[in-house]
């Protein structure tokens, strides 16, 4: 449904949800979901609204208070919030977010073991995939029209465990982990007309994140480094077999044998004749 509120712009969209009473006797359960677009005049200052809140960062930039101490939540982040006690957030600039209100058994028991380690925000690594859980939510009223609520709380579950166990400390190796798969697939499939969409998959980002992430961990952008694969590749195929140029460039996803000599001699600065007859590595 539609919602009138001061700063949400008009393709923002809510639903509400009243959980069953086996829901709320065994699992996480949902009292409403939304994805929002916000300009700057949102924001919200509530006492109390009986829930907690699971709220992610999409695109633009906002804040939240925890004991008057402001955070700012940049694009990517998660934030959990106590909404049973007085909580503020918003954004100064404009923002897009998915949110979910919730409750359950063990939800106090989850919030307090966060606090205590101090994890109510977080930017995780693959913030796509982990949004993922939220938008699955949110995907149940908007476009499947049919609610699950042993998955409702899965989806939470699998959220808050990702609050629990999140460790900011360990971003950069985790990441480095996630880069090598990615150039684990291009250098066994440099011959394939690889796309920045199919990349960013199998590291389970959007794109735009996926090249600012590959870009900082690699040094290069993702078209530049398949490129480079697929030169180094060429060296390979050059120095230990009698393949036709023509043949090498298209085993390693050149669409032409001028293109590949071409963009060969830019990054190596001799061409692959010269290359395969000469004593370099």
């Amino acid at each position: 449904m539609k919602i009138i509120e001061r700063g949400v712009l008009p393709n923002s969209e809510v639903y509400f949800h009243t959980a069953s009473e086996a829901a709320r006797r065994m699992y996480f359960y949902l009292r409403c979901t939304g994805h929002f677009y916000c300009d700057e005049n949102y924001a919200v200052n509530r006492q109390s609204y009986s829930s907690f809140l699971i709220l992610y960062v999409a695109r633009g930039s906002g804040y939240a208070y925890i004991e008057n101490r402001r955070v700012e939540l940049s694009e990517g982040y998660f934030a959990l919030l106590d909404c049973f006690a007085p909580h503020r957030y918003g954004t100064q600039t404009g923002w897009e977010i998915y949110w979910i209100h919730f409750h359950g058994v063990t939800a106090r028991e989850y919030y307090n073991v966060i606090v205590q380690n101090k994890n109510q925000f977080m930017l995780p690594l693959n913030p796509y995939s982990t949004a993922r859980d939220l938008e699955r939510i949110f995907s149940m009223f908007d476009t499947q029209k049919r609610t699950v609520e042993p998955l409702i709380s899965k989806y939470i579950t699998s959220l808050l465990t990702e609050f629990v166990i999140y460790n900011g400390t360990q971003r950069q190796t985790t990441q480095s982990s996630g880069m090598e798969q990615v150039l684990n697939y291009i250098a066994e499939n440099v011959d394939k007309n690889l796309t920045l969409a199919e990349l960013a998959q199998k590291a389970a980002l959007s794109p735009y994140y996926f090249s600012r992430v590959f870009k900082k961990e690699i040094g290069y952008s993702p078209h530049e480094y398949l490129i480079i694969a697929r030169v180094n590749t060429a060296k390979f195929y050059l120095k230990t077999s009698v393949l036709p140029i023509k043949e090498i460039a298209f085993r390693c996803g050149f669409s032409s044998e001028c293109n590949f000599c071409t963009t060969f001699k830019r990054i190596v600065s001799i061409t692959p004749l010269t290359y395969r007859n000469s004593g370099q590595l």
